[in-house]
């Protein structure tokens, strides 16, 4: 699990989110001027309503009273259309920012060595790609233009209780703000860390569900529903612990704000209420200003009056009101810094392999050399030690062995799954490492014998979604003898085989893989066990397909079966990590070694 810095606010990582906003400038300084609108918008109404109060109820006036009314009226309408277009503006910002972000990640996951993923959980990766991502949208929805708004709203409103009412009555009101300021700073710093750990437990947790529903069958063969159950309590537990702890971070600063504000009120009832009961002179920068310019003060703003009093109260209120919520929107930009990091992180890690870089290979003839290649998975276990082969234009190679012997992983390093460390693998005398990935794999064309199909329709699965004429598939399929077979299912081609292919069986699954590595006329076939765990009738469809798929072109098989691969053109033996023999079938059964041994213990098994 990835680490969250300590670092309460990292401007370095503000920096890398608000890149993605070039493109979206021109709506985020719109948002940002309607933030500014806002602000200045929300100061009117405490003034009205002192003027409403000194100026009208005070005198009895109902006309201007009516008049004052409706102007508030207005201006009430007016502060929601700003404010439905600014959540408009700042959502539709956040989700095109993320949309950015998600696209540019999947790439970056398409590129990674497989190595990545056989030790990163999945889930994590999905949690990454999902959650993660939607909490940064957040940063601008409800983080980032939310917060300098109200921090806006803040100035500008402490700016005109110091323009509008006594000096000695505003500084009285807010005398405890520097208190809230420490108990946000402290609130700040703790969360972070909170947060931290609440992704990191969703992270665990995903990874865990989505690991063992991928492999519930295991986990009911083996009984282990109980023993999951557990562990997945401890994992949950943990999750709702962290939880809790942010929440717990909350429940006191929370009351904090509340017993502040009315702290603050009570003081400007106390002092305000005194002083206009005393017609105390009222000193404001708004009287200073007047003396300066030599202008005339209206009487009603030379003491204190009921009206300052009341629209003290009203600021205070609309003052602590951001400075309350300014609690979830540290809460809501500290979780998209958090998940942020986590995305950054992931982008920034180098475990790929380079696919632009490279010259293309506009033509292959199959030509397949292996020079004394080296690979390990761990620096202490090498896998590979010194394999070298050479498979012609067109031939056939078949390549046997024990399981762990290395055959999976020479097909790996040709596809470069994962990248060799010595020696030169070349195709058509080009080394492999100099091609372009992608220019490399379109050549090839490999079947698994755990095959693979997206939850789609089989034409889907045979074409992934290319631009392939119909009639070209269904001719493909009928010269492979799979036609008959696809046609019977509900719906053919347009058949859907839900997740994994589930609804197909084994068989039928290991012939639409044939199916789809012959549509895409490759140079080099591979077959890695794609014979094994089939019936008989099945097995029959699988080398006829094989016979087609063969037929004038360099193929290399990987099969535990050895009746399978009698007709190779050559036949290597692996034994752990080194080509103890190779030659053709008759010649290895004549010489009597590593491969008739493997033969003579196979048949002997079929026999008896």
């Amino acid at each position: 699990m990835s680490k969250v810095s300590g670092k309460a606010f990292d401007l370095g990582l503000l920096r890398k989110i608000i890149g993605y906003l070039k493109p979206y400038r021109v709506l985020f300084y719109t948002a940002l001027l309607t933030t500014i609108v806002m602000g200045a918008l929300s100061t009117v109404r405490p003034l009205l309503i002192k003027i409403a109060i000194d100026d009208y109820i005070a005198n009895f006036d109902a006309d201007g009273l009516m008049w004052v009314t409706l102007v508030m009226v207005g201006l009430l309408l007016v502060e929601a259309l700003v404010q439905f277009f600014f959540t408009y503006a700042a959502n539709y910002l956040g989700q095109s920012i993320i949309r950015d972000i998600r696209v540019q990640l999947y790439e970056h996951l398409l590129k990674f060595k497989l190595s990545f993923f056989d030790k990163t959980p999945i889930g994590t990766l999905v949690t990454r790609a999902v959650s993660d991502i939607e909490t940064i949208a957040e940063i601008f929805s409800q983080g980032l233009l939310v917060i300098f708004g109200d921090l806006f709203k803040i100035a500008v409103m402490v700016s005109v209780m110091f323009w509008a009412f006594d000096f000695k009555l505003v500084l009285i009101s807010l005398s405890v703000v520097p208190l809230l300021f420490v108990a946000t700073r402290w609130f700040q710093k703790a969360i972070k860390k909170t947060f931290g750990d609440v992704r990191n437990q969703v992270a665990a947790l995903n990874a865990f569900v989505q690991e063992h529903i991928v492999g519930m069958n295991v986990v009911q063969i083996f009984n282990r529903e109980a023993a999951e159950y557990n562990k997945f309590s401890e994992i949950n537990d943990k999750h709702r612990k962290a939880n809790i702890k942010s929440i717990w971070y909350f429940s006191i600063f929370l009351p904090i704000i509340e017993v502040l504000s009315a702290v603050s009120i009570g003081l400007a009832v106390w002092y305000g209420g005194v002083a206009a009961v005393q017609q105390t002179e009222s000193w404001s920068l708004k009287r200073v200003f007047y003396g300066v310019m030599d202008w005339n003060l209206p009487p009603e703003d030379l003491f204190i009056t009921l009206g300052d009093i009341t629209s003290i109260i009203i600021f205070i209120n609309m003052l602590y009101r951001p400075l309350r919520q300014l609690a979830d929107r540290f809460n809501t930009l500290q979780m998209g810094m958090v998940a942020s990091e986590r995305v950054f992180n992931l982008l920034e890690n180098q475990e790929e392999i380079e696919n632009e870089k490279g010259i293309d290979l506009p033509e292959v003839k199959g030509k397949i050399t292996f020079d004394n290649i080296e690979f390990s998975y761990n620096p202490e276990d090498p896998i590979l030690k010194g394999v070298s082969f050479k498979v012609e234009p067109g031939q056939t190679l078949a390549i046997v062995g024990a399981t762990g012997a290395g055959k999976s992983t020479i097909i790996s390093l040709l596809l470069r799954f994962y990248e060799h460390q010595k020696g030169k693998i070349r195709v058509d005398e080009t080394d492999i490492a100099s091609v372009k990935l992608s220019e490399l794999r379109k050549h090839f064309a490999l079947v698994l014998q755990d095959v693979f199909l997206f939850s789609d329709t089989i034409l889907n699965n045979i074409t992934l979604k290319e631009d392939m004429d119909f009639d070209k598939v269904q001719e493909a399929a009928k010269i492979i003898g799979v036609d008959s077979f696809i046609t019977d299912l509900p719906g053919g081609y347009q058949y859907d085989v839900k997740e994994r292919g589930g609804m197909l069986s084994a068989g039928q699954r290991q012939l639409l893989a044939f199916l789809r590595a012959y549509v895409t006329n490759p140079s080099v076939l591979i077959l890695d066990e794609a014979t094994s765990s089939i019936d008989h009738h099945t097995e029959e469809m699988i080398q006829k397909a094989i016979e087609v798929l063969t037929k004038e072109r360099t193929s290399i098989i990987i099969a535990h079966r050895l009746a399978t691969i009698q007709k190779a053109d050559k036949i290597l033996v692996l034994e752990s990590g080194n080509v103890v023999e190779e030659g053709t079938h008759e010649e290895l059964l004549k010489a009597k070694g590593a491969y008739h041994t493997l033969y003579e213990m196979q048949f002997s098994k079929q026999e008896g």
